[in-house]
């Protein structure tokens, strides 16, 4: 199948031109899965530490016009992150859009962090912190939002649920953790990783695609902000019966309990 990551701008003015470009660059190959990055299409708010309702409401009615962008790709399916209410909630929700069933709500963000350049607990309100496979037409994949990469040991148990990619929509500066966490994830679970990250203002760019074995396949650049590969799903069915996969949980063994 044919997987796609790509960067978006942290700039209003370049929303268009981005999917423009995006319109264009899948127009000549299309693709079976794209990755966008964390709450694409909106302005990074989450930066500032106090909460704007105006701020938050204007997000909101950007994102609920989503689908509209997604429906002029040549995406079997896209994959990202958005800014919605629910029962007096604001979520930092995942969605699954296809070309068949339109977007499809996902898991929202549990683990926030609350810090300088990024106050997200104080613009969203915090999900139940559980991860499970999303299927779509046989293929298994799973939704870790940016900081949760690092902090939720999702990725073993993903591996052993049989998830073939996990998609890591990011909003992050450039620091090297972003690398080792998202190979790491690969490893644990025996699973193609592919993250996308925002480039602009505190947003450091660079999204790419990491194989089950924690082999980068993929990068873009500020100048090549669209990389798409071709990858075979066996490479992760297959990986998961290989080492550190196959080594027991010794937790999970009665015997071993006290």
């Amino acid at each position: 199948m044919r997987l796609t990551v790509c960067e978006f701008p942290d700039d209003a003015q370049a929303f268009e031109s981005t999917w423009d470009h995006l319109k264009c660059v899948l127009d000549v190959e299309s693709t079976d899965l794209l990755v966008l990055p964390e709450l694409a299409d909106i302005e990074g708010f989450w930066t500032k530490p106090i909460f704007d309702p105006a701020v938050w409401r204007k997000a909101v009615g950007r994102h609920a016009q989503l689908s509209a962008q997604l429906q002029r790709l040549s995406a079997r399916r896209v994959l990202g992150t958005r800014a919605v209410e629910t029962n007096q909630r604001r979520l930092n929700e995942s969605f699954l859009w296809t070309a068949v069933r339109g977007l499809q709500p996902g898991r929202s963000k549990a683990w926030l962090p609350e810090q300088e350049g990024g106050w997200e607990a104080t613009w969203f309100d915090h999900d139940v912190p559980t991860v499970g496979p999303i299927e779509d037409d046989g293929l298994r994949l799973a939704t870790l939002i940016c900081t949760e990469i690092m902090v939720s040991v999702a990725p073993r148990a993903l591996g052993h649920a049989g998830v073939q990619i996990i998609a890591v929509p990011r909003a992050t500066g450039g620091h090297r953790r972003w690398e080792v966490a998202t190979q790491m994830a690969a490893i644990s679970s025996g699973a193609f990783v592919a993250s996308a990250n925002r480039r602009g203002g505190n947003f450091a760019g660079g999204s790419w695609i990491i194989g089950p074995d924690g082999e980068e396949r993929a990068r873009t650049n500020a100048n090549t902000p669209i990389v798409t590969i071709e990858i075979d799903l066996a490479e992760a069915d297959n990986a998961k019966l290989t080492y550190p996969r196959i080594v027991k949980d010794p937790s999970a063994d009665p015997e071993t309990t006290p």
